[in-house]
């Protein structure tokens, strides 16, 4: 009887692609539902709906890559947050082009980045 082990998974690429699709379109999934909130609630243009979804697939995509593929030191949590920070200037360069909204946009980024990561390495 063969087992599999995780190395085996791991050596095995379409596993890799199999975790990356899933993560972007959840993130596309989740960014869409927070841009329809500000469209919808805030009244904002429609441009905060595309940033949102674009900003929430970059965000998944981000975390698999630096935290499955590239392997980086400094632990998921820390890891999330930097994927957070790219998300946030995504989501910065299409929806908002005021100065003052960046810093704002880089640590909410920061911030929901970690904790989405915290509590996703806490489920495991």
């Amino acid at each position: 009887m063969y087992r599999c082990t995780t190395e085996d998974k791991l050596a095995d690429t379409s596993f890799h692609y199999s975790i990356l699709i899933k993560r972007v379109v959840t993130g596309l999934i989740l960014g869409a539902l927070a841009g329809a909130v500000q469209v919808w609630f805030f009244n904002r243009d429609l441009m905060y709906l595309w940033a949102s979804a674009a900003a929430g697939g970059l965000y998944m995509a981000a975390w698999v890559l630096f935290t499955d593929w590239l392997r980086l030191a400094g632990g998921k949590v820390i890891l999330g947050a930097v994927a957070g920070l790219l998300a946030a200037v995504v989501w910065w360069a299409i929806a908002v082009h005021v100065e003052n909204m960046f810093i704002q946009s880089a640590v909410a980024g920061l911030c929901f980045g970690a904790a989405y990561a915290w509590s996703d390495r806490r489920m495991t």
